[in-house]
């Protein structure tokens, strides 16, 4: 019993031993930065074609000490025809450089705009990227990724829409100060890259048009990525090895739809991995999927050049993000869990049905944004990119069960109609909903899946709100106001429209405001009048607010009175008596309450034919006395 009980023990031992192992330095296989010197010759290797690994000639040029504090750079000129073709070129990131057959380190940076034969590259020296590996190599089971957009935590628990938004009675300030401190962020970011020597990592797309490139740029700017067109079916090859100098990446989205952001392995130590010799994202402990890759070719530029390829099979886990360098887990791979499946039911114009599968990877900024990336360029690639037409969606986030959540299927349902590309309106609706799930503060939340339903005409049916008139000038409580709104149809001639709304019988006399809105600047118009009621204090009124969608067809009818009203806690009090209102708005209370900018007294709403645009209000006049 004693030695059973001793060779489990040591057994246990073993796992543990294993599960933390770490690539240690070892100076019989790896150069030491002191070792280096100028005129030595050695040899690199990379793909430039398919998944064979060729060796380039190359010479040590110079040292340069602290080019980023704590990071040292071995520069070196590539000596070899094949190297002289290409250049230096994104995708080369982790290309292994050996010296008297050690390995000295990765090839990680390149200036722009080298003049012809130049063939300049920088190094990371190898006893850098040991030790990334030597911050620990286990999987974070809690990474759920960078929360990128900085919009502010209102945005967050509101689950608002970051366009800037329109009132009838001017925009929301606060938001328009946020974005445009994110643009100048952005320029920046853009400004520092163009002139920055450490390569970029190629993603890889299935399509590139502006509406994504719009929506990815200021990402791609942060992280030095560069969007590169590639085959959304993967190459020829479906399975590549596992070895020094092959492409390794992440894929963002598979399936019908391809992201893959790659570089090159730098080196193997049984199941542990060191590549591209610079950080991905820069995130440090994390759990993120690791593929093989095919190179189709190396484009050429006298810019800089870019490897194009695409994923192959899975072949482990990133656990390590860190300059200088990304370490990871060989056939330790991540669970199906690590994706969301998305599905979709698209019907084309030509009333032909679509049936679209692709998967997203689980993380903060990622999950979000490719998931209306892809069906936006889905959408396009089957119908067109700028035309007119009107779409009718419907998405359904199904959320993992949850004791805490009320409801676990969200459905959101709308119809949008313009000229340009039908698939970015799909792409709006769904991508603040997902993030505002993902970020929220309030519950842990896994989605389970997401499902499209679209139909697309190629026809625009849209109509603004010119004016309107009102039947007679003076009202009694309990009376029917009638309402005459002209619109004005896309290329038609103006039309008529007949709203009415009653007046409850306990308004009292005295001047209130009619509103006739479109449903985007009913929402935009609420939100501005009552903010406390789009401010989430829990999970489930998130989930709420992300559902109270108002449809683009509907006219929204609305009487209001200039009296304020009260929010606590999300919800809205319209009828408290001022003593009441004083009491509980309280400098003691902050945060739980808010006056709201006006007390609505009805609403009704009028469905339409059009996706309408514009609102129009006007006083109506309540008299107790009135004929």
């Amino acid at each position: 019993m004693k030695k059973v009980l001793l060779c489990v023990l040591v057994l246990f031992c073993v796992s543990i031993l294993h599960a933390n192992a770490q690539i240690k330095w070892d100076a019989e296989k790896f150069m030491p930065l002191d070792q280096v010197k100028i005129g030595m010759k050695g040899k690199g290797y990379t793909v430039f074609f398919g998944t064979t690994v060729e060796e380039f000639d190359f010479e040590v040029v110079s040292v340069e000490y602290n080019f980023s504090p704590g990071w040292h750079v071995v520069w070196c000129k590539g000596t070899s025809d094949n190297f002289k073709r290409t250049g230096v070129a994104g995708g080369m990131s982790g290309s292994p450089i050996y010296i008297d057959g050690r390995l000295m380190g990765a090839l990680s940076l390149g200036s722009f705009n080298q003049r012809e034969h130049a063939n300049l590259f920088g190094v990371t020296p190898i006893e850098q990227m040991v030790k990334v590996a030597g911050r620990g190599m286990k999987p974070n089971l809690t990474y759920a990724g960078a929360k990128f957009f900085d919009y502010g935590s209102e945005y967050v628990s509101e689950g608002l829409n970051i366009s800037p938004l329109q009132y009838p009675n001017g925009h929301n300030v606060t938001q328009q100060k946020s974005l445009e401190k994110h643009s100048k962020t952005e320029g920046l970011a853009q400004i520092i890259n163009q002139n920055s020597m450490r390569l970029s990592i190629p993603v890889a797309l299935s399509r590139l048009d502006g509406h994504s490139m719009q929506l990815l740029k200021p990402f791609f700017d942060r992280y030095n990525m560069v969007p590169v067109q590639a085959a959304g079916g993967g190459g020829p090859v479906k399975k590549s090895p596992v070895e020094m100098g092959q492409i390794i990446g992440s894929e963002y989205v598979r399936g019908d739809y391809v992201g893959f952001g790659y570089g090159t392995i730098t080196y193997i130590d049984k199941n542990e991995v060191l590549a591209y010799g610079h950080a991905s994202s820069n995130e440090g402990n994390i759990n993120m999927p690791l593929s093989g890759g095919y190179v189709h070719y190396i484009l050429p530029s006298t810019s800089r050049s870019s490897k194009i390829a695409s994923p192959t099979q899975l072949i482990g886990t990133l656990v390590q993000d860190r300059d200088p360098a990304i370490a990871g887990l060989i056939k330790k791979l991540p669970s199906s869990h690590h994706y969301v499946p998305v599905k979709a039911k698209l019907q084309t114009s030509d009333k032909k049905i679509h049936d679209i599968n692709y998967e997203v990877v689980r993380e903060q900024f990622y999950t979000p944004v490719y998931t209306g990336i892809a069906i936006n360029n889905i959408i396009v690639g089957r119908e067109f990119g700028f035309n007119d037409h009107t779409v009718n969606t419907k998405a359904t986030i199904t959320l993992e069960e949850n004791p805490k959540i009320e409801n676990n299927v969200i459905v959101i349902e709308n119809i949008f109609s313009s000229s340009g590309s039908p698939g970015f309106n799909v792409n709006g609706t769904i991508v603040n909903p997902i993030r505002s799930l993902i970020t929220n503060p309030f519950e842990k939340v896994r989605i389970e899946s997401v499902n499209f339903d679209i139909k697309i005409e190629d026809k625009r049916r849209t109509a603004g709100i010119l004016k309107a008139t009102l039947d007679k000038n003076v009202y009694r409580p309990g009376e029917e106001i009638e309402l005459t709104l002209t619109i004005r149809p896309y290329l038609e001639q103006p039309e008529t429209l007949v709203g009415k709304i009653k007046i409850p019988k306990d308004t009292p006399d005295g001047i209130i405001m009619l509103a006739a809105l479109s449903g985007s600047s009913y929402q935009s118009w609420s939100r501005s009048r009552s903010p406390g009621s789009f401010r989430a204090q829990n999970i489930n009124q998130l989930i709420e607010l992300i559902q109270d969608v108002e449809p683009n067809t509907n006219l929204i009818l609305e009487l209001s009175a200039p009296r304020p009203g009260l929010t606590v806690q999300g919800e809205e009090f319209p009828n408290l008596p001022l003593s009441i209102q004083s009491v509980m708005n309280t400098a003691l209370r902050r945060g739980e309450t808010g006056y709201t900018a006006g007390t609505v007294i009805h609403t009704d709403k009028v469905a339409t034919d059009y996706v309408l645009s514009g609102s129009t209000t006007m006083p109506v006049a309540v008299n107790r006395n009135a004929q």
